[in-house]
């Protein structure tokens, strides 16, 4: 299972969109919880769900940060889920920041990371 949302302060959904019907087409259940996803119910979902891949979906620069916090507050949660974030923003350096597992700016590039996991 992939658990997927558009980070806090951010409502860009087009890329997500794109990665969750690639994902589905390859075979992955996907819980998409959609846009401006708080911190809170990321981490609620995950402890829910305990989804094997955690997708986190930003275009903004702003994103950077709530993944940041997103990703850190998962991890205290003790949630083990691999989390791989995606969008315009996101860059090896990025990934690195925010604590995330991969990154990348093309769906089915994401796609293929996940199934390398599974």
């Amino acid at each position: 299972t992939i658990l997927l949302g558009t980070v806090h302060g951010d409502l860009h959904d087009i890329g997500k969109n794109i990665f969750k019907s690639m994902s589905e087409a390859a075979g992955f259940e996907v819980v998409d919880i959609g846009i401006d996803v708080a911190v809170e119910e990321f981490v609620a979902k995950a402890t829910e769900l305990k989804p094997q891949i955690i997708g986190m979906s930003g275009v903004l620069t702003l994103a950077i940060d709530s993944m940041k916090e997103t990703v850190e507050s998962l991890k205290t949660a003790g949630v083990e889920a691999k989390i791989i974030i995606g969008g315009n923003p996101t860059t090896k350096e990025t990934c690195e920041f925010v604590g995330a597992d991969a990154f990348t700016t093309n769906a089915a590039e994401g796609v293929k990371i996940c199934q390398g996991w599974v």
